[in-house]
């Protein structure tokens, strides 16, 4: 039974991890993601309700999205917005609920190398493939036209966002391929891990994403700045510079679409929030479903939709969390390979959801519950695992 509920939480990760919005592996009106979303729930119920107890931390976080679902879709109700908006509101915050089979899933400290072992090896298949996809457009093996025609009609059409006309995409599961490099970076010393390291970062640049790469940057260079100056770690320096100067200048001599656009359409929404904003709703906000004219549905700054939605009060809900994840990390001083990358996973997260929606959907929830149902293993002993790629 147990190597079965293993191939089930190995498929479960795989495909968060390389499935960007989900919609990739899509059958029908049904994605993979959804059906596993379900197998899992129900089995592990089931498996803890046999066991005769659940963890006190996974009955909190389910009671409060049951709570925090009903009581916001009832003020969205109230304030006129219809059932399928606030359906469609609560659906991706749903993936919370993925904390009662995570936390059955990941026990002991096989569990967590399991899941670090998965990430960075579906952010290396990751970054390989584009950068192959990428030298046959080069080449001139790949016509654009065809390519771009069979991801939208034959794949997704919702996960994937293309720079001008030379072949240069954004795909949604790319946010997993930097949460693998932070991984890799933080690895033990090997020839693997520094070809890794190169070619996970030059699959960032050439996606010429700025949000990943500003947000990276800005995370190491908070984090890790100073203190690289001070060793002088030559390694880390080098790396710093190839990515900002390599950035400016990919940026500089290549066509990734109108920016201006994008950045006018956020400021837009900036302003139209704050023109709706009255007394109740700073405080509790408009509830689900109500959004603003640019974007009645979801918004590309997630705080800022939760603050339309859900006002200073859903805000300090999530702050809660974010916290909660930093205590974890703060409570024991172990397996330090694996926490420091998981801290970083967590505000990078949080710093790339400044600029695009991804602390509130299932890619960053399942980042946070991941790394959280793993911190509480780590923390329960002081063995030191170590993984391999």
């Amino acid at each position: 039974m147990r190597a079965l509920i293993s191939i089930l939480f190995s498929i479960t990760l795989i495909e968060l991890f390389i499935g960007g919005g989900g919609r990739v592996f899509e059958f029908g009106s049904i994605t993979l993601r959804i059906g596993l979303f379900v197998i899992n729930i129900l089995l592990t119920t089931l498996l803890y309700i046999r066991r005769g107890r659940i963890e006190g931390y996974v009955l909190v976080i389910s009671s409060v999205f049951i709570i925090v679902s009903i009581f916001y879709g009832v003020l969205g109700f109230l304030n006129g917005a219809l059932l399928p908006s606030i359906i469609e509101d609560i659906k991706p915050l749903s993936y919370f609920l993925c904390i009662i089979f995570i936390s059955y899933y990941i026990r002991e400290y096989k569990d967590v190398a399991l899941v670090v072992s998965l990430i960075k090896k579906t952010s290396f298949f990751l970054a390989v493939f584009y950068l192959l996809i990428q030298v046959l457009f080069f080449f001139g093996k790949l016509n654009f036209t065809w390519f771009y025609n069979f991801v939208n009609l034959k794949i997704s059409s919702s996960d994937f966002m293309f720079r001008g006309t030379e072949g240069l995409f954004f795909y949604k599961g790319f946010m997993y391929m930097v949460l693998g490099l932070i991984f890799w970076i933080h690895s033990p010393k090997s020839f693997g891990k520094s070809l890794a390291v190169l070619i996970l970062t030059a699959a960032m640049i050439l996606t010429g994403t700025r949000g990943l790469i500003l947000m990276f940057g800005i995370l190491y260079g908070l984090f890790y700045g100073v203190p690289l100056l001070l060793r002088l770690n030559v390694k880390m320096l080098v790396l710093a510079f190839l990515l900002v100067f390599g950035s400016i200048y990919f940026f500089a001599k290549n066509d990734i679409g109108d920016k201006k656009l994008s950045d006018s359409t956020r400021v837009e929404q900036i302003v139209q929030v704050f023109d709706e904003i009255n007394l109740t709703s700073f405080f509790i906000g408009h509830g689900f479903g109500n959004g603003v004219p640019i974007r009645p549905v979801h918004m590309e700054i997630g705080y800022l939709e939760v603050f339309h939605k859900q006002g200073l009060v859903g805000l300090c809900i999530w702050g809660t969390l974010f916290a909660y994840l930093f205590i974890q990390f703060k409570k024991e001083n172990n397996t330090k390979q694996f926490r420091k990358p998981f801290l970083l996973g967590f505000l990078f997260v949080i710093l790339l959801s400044s600029t695009n929606p991804y602390f509130n959907n299932p890619l960053g929830i399942s980042m946070f519950m991941i790394g959280l149902a793993s911190l509480k293993v780590l923390n329960r002993s002081n063995t030191e695992p170590i993984t391999q790629f």
